[in-house]
């Protein structure tokens, strides 16, 4: 237990290093206690099963729900590690900052980092209860397009999430570019609003916040606990956190 915990911490400060500086630029404080994934105990939050969703919504009709793609529904810590480890071998950058603002890199991304990604079974479980339901998919990422893509269809990104998921149609995709659109605070809001969506899942701060900039539901998913961004606080707003979805 103790060599796991060295091994958490070395992750959060490897995390830290590579967090995207728009982040901190929009950092809000804190409202309540809440708990880091990797903490080796929890706090009690607004937990919520995927049951308990399902039940809330058994009034509503089908809607439209949006999704963050990395640590919401896959796990790709390794394919941003490796760029940017490798990035000034591929003339991405010599830092995560300038891997980050190289379209090189995202491109290596959606063509071949997606197949290697590994989905998280909890998104498998949230995915087919909304599908179940009817309900539409739409996908929103703060990633930047492939430079072959055009933002808001479907991708090869896409593609791969419908097999990962077992999707019949693939969901278009969003890319925000870790970019807010004008009379937003933050960068999904527009794009929760754009789509229409009723009910947002991510893993960061910030999608809880511009699920609450765009006046909808937000729910936290947790970061697995081997990523390599920054353990955001769940439940650090009082929202409500999915139980059991680091995995």
């Amino acid at each position: 237990m103790k060599t796991n915990l060295k091994l958490a911490a070395l992750v959060v400060a490897l995390g830290a290093s590579i967090s995207l500086s728009a982040q901190a630029k929009n950092k809000v404080p804190y409202t309540n206690q809440g708990f880091y994934t990797n903490a080796p105990t929890q706090v009690a939050v607004h937990f919520v099963s995927i049951k308990d969703i399902e039940n809330s919504l058994k009034d509503k009709k089908p809607m439209t729900v949006t999704f963050d793609i990395d640590d919401t529904l896959v796990f790709s810590s390794s394919e941003f590690h490796y760029g940017f480890t490798f990035g000034k071998d591929f003339g991405w950058g010599n830092n995560p900052k300038e891997v980050l603002h190289s379209q090189e890199f995202w491109d290596y991304i959606a063509e071949t980092a997606d197949k290697h990604s590994i989905p998280k079974d909890s998104a498998k479980k949230l995915i087919a209860m909304h599908l179940k339901r009817g309900d539409k998919i739409v996908f929103i990422t703060g990633r930047t397009k492939h430079s072959g893509a055009k933002n808001g269809t479907v991708t090869e990104t896409s593609k791969v999430l419908q097999q990962y998921f077992k999707m019949p149609y693939a969901p278009v995709i969003w890319y925000t570019a870790d970019t807010p659109v004008k009379g937003y605070k933050f960068d999904k809001s527009y794009y929760i609003k754009k789509v229409g969506a009723q009910l947002h899942y991510g893993d960061s701060d910030a999608d809880v916040l511009a699920a609450r900039e765009a006046k909808i539901r937000g729910i936290r998913v947790q970061r697995s606990y081997s990523s390599t961004n920054t353990q955001n606080l769940n439940g650090g707003y009082g929202e409500e956190v999915l139980i059991n979805s680091a995995w």
